[in-house]
């Protein structure tokens, strides 16, 4: 998983490794991992693959790099070179949910949904409060247009985190998509109480007002007919991930 690093950690861990390197000559793994996260942290992804490659050539069986350098060139487009380093991750240690998760998020990039499925549950029978892994197992359902299953895994996302605006968009937009509109204004009314500026929002639980108050079906809204394709629907406001 990411790891953000404020600029003077940054700065710090890198006078700490120079000296380390000054004083020895040579970098432990677990320094090469942190100055992968560091450049990842400030996008500098191809440096980041660099760092943890060094770290997994001192340490084959270095867990979190693999999971980091699965992220790292997940974030370069290198997909299937991601989805080696994400194997090797969950080979080492099966019960990490962070590397499930990664897992998963690159079959999600490879449109390979039903292993990007299977990935998000080994994660989620691990750590069964990971809302980004219910998240990415929504948005993977709906785009197989297994409706009635995203909108259980967006679900179990908001009973996991209900102060989550965008979980609470996505079961909306999943309740607009089969046409339980009373259900969808539920949700979208949560998302604006969380959280009041979500534009899109507000403009989907406008549309679908109108259409009930005006209780013509050439107005009601169908899937599709304003919301575009699912992958804008889901995407709109989201840029992850997971």
């Amino acid at each position: 998983m990411k790891i953000l690093l404020p600029v003077i950690t940054f700065l710090t861990l890198l006078l700490f490794v120079q000296i380390t390197f000054a004083e020895t000559g040579e970098m432990t793994a677990d320094e090469h991992y942190l100055m992968g996260n560091a450049y990842s942290s400030f996008g500098q992804f191809d440096n980041a693959t660099i760092e943890y490659r060094r770290a997994v050539e001192l340490k084959p069986d270095f867990t979190d790099a693999w999971s980091n350098l699965g992220f790292a060139l997940n974030r370069l487009g290198r997909h299937n070179e991601a989805l080696l380093a994400s194997d090797n991750a969950t080979r080492i240690n099966p019960n990490d949910a962070d590397a499930w998760y990664n897992r998963g998020y690159t079959f999600g990039m490879l449109k390979r949904y039903n292993e990007e499925i299977d990935s998000y549950r080994q994660a989620l029978s691990i750590k069964p409060n990971f809302s980004s892994a219910w998240e990415n197992m929504g948005v993977a359902y709906f785009d197989q247009g297994k409706y009635e299953e995203a909108i259980s895994a967006f679900r179990n996302e908001t009973a996991y985190e209900p102060d989550n605006a965008i979980a609470w968009y996505y079961l909306g937009t999943v309740y607009e998509k089969t046409e339980q509109l009373p259900d969808a204004i539920g949700a979208f009314e949560k998302a604006i109480e969380i959280s009041p500026n979500l534009t899109m929002v507000n403009n989907r639980l406008k549309s679908i007002r109108n259409n009930l108050t005006s209780n013509s079906s050439e107005n009601t809204t169908h899937a599709g007919s304003e919301t575009g394709d699912s992958k804008n629907i889901l995407s709109g406001i989201l840029d992850f991930l997971k």
